[in-house]
């Protein structure tokens, strides 16, 4: 098991318990982790009993943050299951030294327009890097700006977040802007991460639920979950809604780069959080 990230004195408890909690997944052992005696689970957006774990056999690589102001943990990158590797993330929830909630989203698109899972055996060490103070942003900013690109893809307007000049943007480890295969699909396009939003506004997007459960300073980092409806469209698709779990790194007020884990569910699908 690879876990990229680093923990500072105040996130030491947050890691050992975010440990024992992948450690009971392998182990297909509830009782290893320490859960609140009303701890609450869900797999893909539906609520499960806590002793019910995805069918997970070892984590190559994930990327761990960390919010002790909130106790919050999040985690991402692959899981291996006995299918092959998917792409995988959870947030754990930690209330008086237990986990309270635990949510998994475990990916069943490994490959195709939006997803190249292989790509996440390498986390991207940009994530881990500090960011100075002199280049950061308060707990209150990186929430804003982390926010303003599910308001963007709401309004299918790539202008409103904030977007640094070297922001690229992967989707279940595969690379969206910039990336010649895209251009050579039947989208024909050489997207950036502005272009990108603007370009869903057929689809017409709608992000709901949306919530932050790791802001850390220090690396610039936001994590948020959100359901994305995707109605009637004219591009041929059926209604659907889009379970994702993001990662902005975020630079003099800027987003520098975005890491998205998702996973499709019946349109409508709601929220047990």
């Amino acid at each position: 098991m690879i876990l990229s990230g680093f923990a500072g004195a105040e996130d030491t408890a947050l890691r050992r318990l975010a440990d024992r909690y992948l450690e009971s997944v392998v182990r297909r052992d509830p009782t290893y982790a320490p859960l609140a005696p009303a701890a609450r689970a869900s797999l893909n957006a539906k609520p499960v009993p806590t002793d019910v774990l995805p069918e997970v056999i070892d984590f190559p690589a994930l990327q761990i943050f960390m919010d002790s102001d909130q106790g919050g943990v999040v985690m991402l990158g692959v899981a291996m299951g006995t299918e092959g590797p998917r792409p995988y993330a959870v947030r754990l929830q930690v209330q008086d030294g237990r986990i309270s909630e635990v949510e998994t989203l475990l990916s069943s698109v490994t490959k195709g327009h939006f997803a190249d899972v292989d790509q996440l055996f390498r986390p991207d060490v940009l994530y881990d890097a500090p960011v100075p103070p002199v280049r950061a942003v308060d707990r209150d900013r990186l929430r804003a700006i982390a926010d303003s690109y599910w308001t963007g893809l709401q309004e299918s307007d790539g202008s409103i977040p904030p977007f640094a000049y070297r922001c690229e943007r992967f989707d279940n480890g595969k690379k969206i802007t910039n990336n010649l295969s895209i251009l050579l699909s039947p989208e024909a396009a050489v997207l950036t991460c502005a272009s990108s939003l603007t370009a869903t506004r057929p689809a017409r997007p709608s992000p709901r639920s949306r919530r932050f459960p790791v802001l850390d300073v220090g690396l610039g980092v936001a994590a948020s979950l959100v359901l994305v409806d995707f109605g009637p469209n004219t591009l041929g698709f059926p209604p659907m809604t889009h379970y994702m779990m993001a990662i902005f790194k975020v630079v003099d007020g800027e987003i520098r780069c975005i890491d998205e884990i998702s996973e499709k569910l019946p349109f409508g699908a709601p929220s047990p959080w």
